[in-house]
């Protein structure tokens, strides 16, 4: 399942994914919109009711003492003052937060309703209690309130502390105890913000998320991973129900600079590119397609288009007659091809050998293309960072294909 991550300029890009059939539901932040608006445009168009409407709540901006709130602060659930140690010592204080979320959710009418969460910078962070009591109290005033959905917890954590799996293992031990009052989790892993390689993951770090999963999932868990990007491929492989992703790449990749918890630089601008499922990567059309030589179009296109609506108009080759939103609808377009692939094979090890063979033709696919000495190189640096994800959460869970 593919849920839409709200993000700016959203009502004409939901519409787009909606008519084309490529979003399974909304993942709304309150942050970049007002609620009102939110309400009128789901009132006039029935497409909102046919998926899921989960809001991410981001109460976790009190943590962050510069942090750029924006519309947040002017909904009743948001605390007025910064979430520190005085403020979660004192009990009444997770409880407002926790009445006044769920009551907020109800009114805007969600399928899932979620628990607030709170900013690990590790699993053995001094605020892991603090959170269970947190989850722990949700769920009891959910069920006196009678919401008849689904009930998530949700944790946002820095990339770094998906390195120390004994942590993990801990956290999950402690869950596990609470962990069947609900019937999902929604994770968000906050990214580094120093790293080049647009697809590219720290293997270890990548391979903690994908044990994370797989043991959620045995917990009996629906897993939804927010702010993903080409690496949901292998959150699918090991059992992730659904990933948040949207048409900006800082809605495929949070990290606290682009998302207002730290100051942040400016953005560049946005190029055109196109989802290449058969490479796992995103190529800007006018750098790394566009300057393909006609003598070698017919062998490389079909190493990098995927039969999505765009390419005919990839193959005119007129970047003017592109649009945004075009771009947009193929990014959806291909990962759906993909994720609808994994979700229909029924064994993890019918998963893992579909992605690896995912891995072997991107590889071998970019390979092709850099050796063509006539063109810019692709990074496939992401691709060994995957397979060794992969092959090391083979051996510790005894996978073999």
């Amino acid at each position: 399942m593919i849920f839409a991550q709200h993000g700016p300029a959203w009502k004409p890009k939901l519409e787009r994914l909606f008519s084309n059939q490529l979003i399974d539901g909304v993942i709304w932040d309150p942050r970049e919109e007002t609620v009102e608006r939110i309400k009128e445009i789901r009132s006039q168009d029935s497409s909102y009711s046919t998926v899921e409407n989960i809001v991410d709540l981001k109460v976790y901006y009190r943590q962050f003492p510069s942090s750029i709130p924006k519309r947040l602060s002017e909904l009743d659930y948001f605390p007025e003052h910064a979430i520190d140690r005085a403020f979660l010592r004192n009990t009444e204080n997770i409880e407002v937060l926790v009445d006044k979320s769920i009551s907020f959710q109800i009114d805007f009418d969600v399928d899932v309703i979620v628990a607030p969460s709170l900013y690990l910078y590790s699993f053995n962070d001094r605020l892991v209690d603090k959170l269970f009591d947190t989850w722990e109290f949700f769920y009891e005033q959910v069920e006196k309130s009678g919401f008849k959905g689904s009930k998530f917890v949700s944790v946002i954590f820095s990339e770094s502390a998906l390195e120390n799996k004994s942590y993990i293992t801990d956290f999950l031990n402690d869950f596990s105890d609470i962990a069947n009052n609900f019937d999902g989790i929604y994770i968000t892993v906050d990214r580094e913000n120093n790293n080049k390689h647009r697809h590219d993951f720290n293997p270890t770090r990548l391979n903690g998320m994908l044990q994370l999963i797989y043991d959620l999932k045995n917990l009996g868990l629906r897993v939804l991973i927010g702010y993903s990007g080409i690496e949901s491929i292998l959150y699918f492989t090991v059992g992730a129900d659904a990933i948040g992703t949207g048409w900006f790449y800082s809605l495929r990749n949070f990290n606290k600079e682009q998302k207002g918890l730290e100051p942040a630089d400016s953005m560049g601008r946005q190029k055109k590119r196109y989802t290449s499922t058969k490479m796992l990567f995103e190529l800007a059309i006018e750098d790394d397609i566009f300057s393909i030589p006609d003598y070698l179009k017919e062998e490389l296109y079909g190493k990098i288009l995927t039969e999505c609506q765009l390419d005919a108009k990839v193959k005119e080759g007129n970047i003017e007659a592109i649009n945004l939103n075009e771009i947009y609808q193929q990014y959806f377009e291909s990962l759906k091809q993909v994720i609808d692939i994994i979700k229909d094979i029924d064994d993890i090890e019918g998963k893992v050998r579909y992605t690896e063979q995912l891995l072997d033709t991107a590889e071998e696919n970019i390979k092709q293309y850099n050796e063509s000495e006539v063109l810019s190189r692709i990074n496939g640096k992401h691709i060994q960072s995957y397979r060794t994800a992969l092959n090391q959460f083979k051996e510790d869970n005894f996978i073999f294909v």
